[in-house]
């Protein structure tokens, strides 16, 4: 007998309660390639693929995947941004997607985001266009987006206020003089503003 079948067996027993309750204690029996948020499980790997280009795993200190930075990014474009903000946003995650950017190369993702970079230095200003609905507006460049998401959630993250900062979530009494080395860490700020990821 399965785990399903146990659940309804001892759902009998107890009057029938857990019948019918897949969207309680059945619900490791199902998976969703849809989050609660606007992308899909896919589309926050992905995401987090580009940002660990940006930000990569070194012997000091996490990378992208390890600060989670998918999660966030998803979190931020579902409740913060405009419905063109995210029209922009998804019609770029769309291009890594056909380029099927989580299976090449390191150095082919480098250079690809390298690009991106000079790209945006040229035209900082992106502007949409809907062939179809003939809608036309102007945003910030979808990969400038990706990079300034990536980076908050980055320094949001807990695994990186700890390994990075010196992170004192209770701080003690104020020292104004302290010597500083170049083992010294800097001190943990949050939370980033918009205006400060803007100059980014």
């Amino acid at each position: 007998m399965n785990r399903r079948e146990i659940l309804k067996s001892v759902g009998l027993i107890v009057g029938g309660t857990v019948i019918g309750a897949d969207a309680f204690l059945l619900n490791g029996c199902t998976f969703s390639e849809k989050q609660e948020g606007l992308l899909t499980i896919n589309q926050i790997k992905l995401l987090e693929e580009i940002a660990e280009v940006i930000l990569p795993h070194t012997e000091k200190s996490p990378g992208a995947k390890d600060a989670k930075v998918g999660p966030f990014i998803d979190r931020i474009v579902t409740d913060l941004y405009t419905s063109q903000e995210q029209l922009v946003f998804l019609e770029s995650l769309a291009k890594y997607e056909e380029m099927d950017f989580d299976s090449i190369k390191l150095n082919e993702k480098e250079a690809i985001l390298l690009k991106e970079e000079s790209n945006v230095e040229e035209n900082p200003v992106y502007i949409y266009s809907n062939e179809e609905t003939g809608e036309s507006f102007e945003s910030r460049p979808g990969y400038v987006m990706i990079k300034q998401l990536a980076i908050w959630a980055y320094l949001s993250s807990e695994i990186v206020a700890k390994n990075n900062f010196n992170f004192l979530p209770i701080p003690g009494k104020y020292t104004g003089c302290v010597e500083v080395t170049s083992e010294t860490k800097p001190m943990y700020m949050k939370p980033w503003s918009w205006a400060a990821l803007r100059k980014v």
